[in-house]
């Protein structure tokens, strides 16, 4: 979802905790020229998930929807050298520029970008991320749960974005149009995790809310 502006509490955070540096708003810039701003995290929200991976230390992250790489930088620049992102996109138009801005931030050796429908790259991963983050189509939540939950390690996190879904959930219209089936796979996201005893969960409100859970057992 696209915003004009920023309200002034995320104008202040992004003025004083969240400035944008010269790839960033390389980025930020052809997202814009490709009517696509908007989709991606806010610098807020970047920052935000920078400091996630500060606290917890990951080894391993799994990004599912990748658009042109903004929020993929913001993690990954957070990452140790020796630990590694792994981002799924489906469209490749979309992979191959988010490639190129990877680069343009000398971050190769730290993320990978996989080309594909996520639904079946998970299946083939074999892995135990420390943290995944779910930023892709909205109707796919629910199946992108239910593999991140039981493949994410003891203590790992989850982070879902866009989880208000637009202001849908929470009963405020924002007139962005959103199917049925995407309302379902959102509302199904956030209470699984809610209820869940194996998960510590929340929601961070930020404009587009964002859910966030840590595996206890």
């Amino acid at each position: 979802m696209s915003r004009d502006s920023y309200s002034k509490s995320e104008a202040y955070i992004v003025e004083h905790f969240a400035r944008e540096d010269e790839v960033l708003k390389e980025v930020a810039g052809r997202l814009s020229n490709d009517g696509k701003y908007g989709i991606n995290v806010s610098p807020v929200e970047g920052k935000l998930l920078q400091w996630l991976v500060g606290l917890v230390a990951p080894k391993l992250v799994v990004e599912i929807g990748t658009l042109y790489g903004y929020s993929t930088l913001w993690i990954a620049r957070a990452l140790a050298p020796s630990a590694k992102i792994i981002s799924l996109e489906f469209d490749p138009k979309h992979a191959e520029i988010a490639r190129e801005h990877v680069h343009m931030a000398n971050l190769d050796g730290r993320v990978e970008i996989r080309q594909g429908d996520a639904k079946e790259i998970v299946k083939t991963m074999n892995v135990k991320p420390d943290m995944v983050f779910i930023d892709a189509d909205k109707p796919g939540y629910k199946a992108y749960l239910e593999w991140a939950m039981s493949a994410v390690r003891v203590g790992g996190v989850i982070i879902g974005d866009n989880t208000f879904l637009f202001g849908h959930l929470i009963g405020e219209d924002r007139g962005e149009r959103t199917s049925d089936a995407a309302i379902a796979s959102m509302r199904a996201f956030n209470e699984t995790l809610a209820k869940s005893p194996n998960f510590r969960s929340t929601m961070i409100p930020t404009y587009e809310g964002m859910t966030v859970a840590q595996r206890l057992s």
